[in-house]
């Protein structure tokens, strides 16, 4: 077995203990995006930006397309609003989400009980939430804005090998 195999399958068992430990399972996202369309319309990047906080992943990648599939469901609709689109719950929406309270609301309580967290845990959550605002630049960045990234990043790459250096 290679190399990049095993280190492969580390992260997966590690993410997959993550996941377990905070109660997050498959399928859930779209629980979490109508839970918060419910209480206000959005935009896509304000959804990933709340569900991100919440504990999920939750990027582009996963949140368009469910939030496609919900429109053509007819759980929420769209609206163009400047450069922006706003979704918004429908009434079949509420009615999926009420459907499903119980089960959600135990699902929720249980996905954000704050349990106790290892050091090393809280540590790849925070490189995850880095990542994920690293990954919001994308190709439309300015190019300063991307300059100004890369140098914080260096400088704190600095500093961590520096406390490292001091232990």
């Amino acid at each position: 077995m290679s190399y990049s195999r095993d280190v492969g399958r580390e992260f997966v068992r590690r993410w997959q203990r993550r996941q377990r430990r905070r109660g997050k399972l498959r399928g859930t996202l779209k629980f979490v995006i109508l839970k918060l369309l419910s209480e206000l319309p959005r935009h896509g990047y304000d959804l990933m930006r709340v569900a991100r906080d919440l504990g999920w992943a939750a990027g582009p990648g996963s949140v368009y397309p469910l939030l496609n599939w919900l429109e053509s469901e007819g759980y929420v609709t769209s609206r163009q609003e400047g450069e922006r689109r706003t979704y918004e719950i429908t009434e079949k929406g509420r009615t999926f989400l009420g459907d499903r309270a119980k089960d959600i609301a135990a699902f929720f309580d249980a996905a954000t009980a704050t349990t106790e967290e290892e050091p090393v845990d809280r540590l790849e959550d925070a490189l995850e939430r880095l990542s994920a605002a690293v990954e919001q630049l994308g190709e439309s960045a300015k190019p300063e804005t991307i300059a100004r990234v890369t140098d914080m990043l260096d400088r704190s790459r600095k500093e961590i090998y520096t406390l490292l250096a001091q232990e």
